[in-house]
Formats: structure tokens, sequence, C-alpha cells
């Protein structure tokens, strides 16, 4: 949850806001399993968000998502439509829409990716500078890279969570649920997406405001 800065959340908090940002399982301080072999699915996940609202008495939420959390945050949106408000998804794809002719991930961006199997994920220094050339690679082309910054929030992402290993696990996820499709969305929709995203080149975040 860390990724959510804290100065940021303070700052919609005092416009009114009642702002809630968590770890999904296997990071942060939330329950974590063996890499390789998680127990629980994408459905799973989708119900830990609904959980956190009950637990906190909120009936009906303003969701948002960044990446594979935009694609829990449009699933969330679609299962339980009367808990969702508004939703807010960044930098991800649209959910059940053909996107076989959109462009992918660009070779840079997979080769870097592809180095993630020769790091020691035991070893906080091999993680620290793998997750800092990703977040580099990612990060914005108008804007100078703030490594300073960005390393200092990796390794207190890795300290507090006691390493990164098991994170890997949502990379094997399965869906565990029906398919549902964006389109039958019911909340109002904003779509927020880099012109250079690396991952998700922006022809994803367009189709998924027009879907």
């Amino acid at each position: 949850m860390l990724w959510w800065p804290e100065a940021f959340c303070r700052q919609l908090a005092s416009r009114g806001r009642f702002i809630i940002r968590y770890d999904n399982r296997d990071t942060g301080l939330s329950t974590k399993y063996p890499p390789g072999a998680p127990p629980y699915n994408f459905e799973d996940m989708m119900d830990d968000a609904i959980r956190v609202l009950d637990h906190h008495g909120v009936g009906k939420a303003h969701v948002v998502g960044m990446s594979m959390g935009g694609m829990l945050a449009q699933n969330v949106a679609l299962k339980y439509p009367e808990l969702v408000s508004a939703l807010t998804v960044i930098s991800s794809s649209p959910l059940g829409v053909d996107t076989s002719g959109l462009p992918g991930a660009t070779e840079a961006y997979k080769e870097h990716s592809a180095q993630g199997a020769n790091v020691d994920w035991s070893n906080r220094e091999q993680v620290l500078d793998f997750m800092l050339k990703d977040a580099r690679a990612i990060a914005s082309t108008r804007h100078p890279f703030d490594e300073e910054r960005t390393r200092a929030m990796i390794e207190a992402d890795y300290d507090r969570s006691g390493g990164l290993a098991s994170a890997t696990n949502h990379f094997l996820l399965k869906s565990g649920g029906p398919k549902r499709t964006v389109r039958d969305l019911t909340a109002p929709l904003l779509v927020i997406h880099g012109t250079a995203d690396p991952l998700f080149p922006v022809d994803h975040g367009e189709a998924l405001a027009k879907a």
C-alpha cells in the first residue's frame, strides 16, 4: 500500500474524503504464502476489497486501482455494483473486451521483465536493484526520475513486507469467477493512462474509455 504515498492520501483526506489503502494478499503486512503456489485466486482478492470496506463500515466507495489493481477495481465494480459509487482505473486494460488487436508491452520492457527470472528474490540488494530498474522503466518520460526517493520507497516496502518474493504469486493467479465485461459497468468511470506506458500502451486506456 506504500505506493499510494501517505502525503497524497492525507491531501485527499483533508478535503473531507475517508481514504483507505490496504495490502493485498502476499504483500506488506497481509498474509503471505510460499512463492509459486498461491491458494487463492483473483476472485478472492476482489472479495478482500469488500471485506476491507465492511470492516470500516463503508457502504459505498469510490474504488481506485492501478495496473493489476485496475483489473481488480473493474471486477469489484461489476460484481458489487451497489457498493461502488465511482471507479478510477489507472494504467490498466479493459476487462472482458477483445484486446488482441491492441499493442502489447514494448520490447524493452519485455527484456527488462524477463530479467526478473534471474533475480534471487531472497536477496535484498538484488530485489531492490531490479525493482528500481522496473520503476525507472515505467516512470514518466516528461519528468525527471527521482531515483533517491524511489529507492527509499522500495526499501521501505521491502523491509515492511519482509521481502517481496511472495508478491510474485500475483502473476500466477487464475480468475476463479465468471467472465465479466467492462461494458456492463454502471458506476461512473474515470480512466487515467500515460501516453508512453511501456506495459499497457495508451491504446488500452483508450479502449477502456470507449468500452
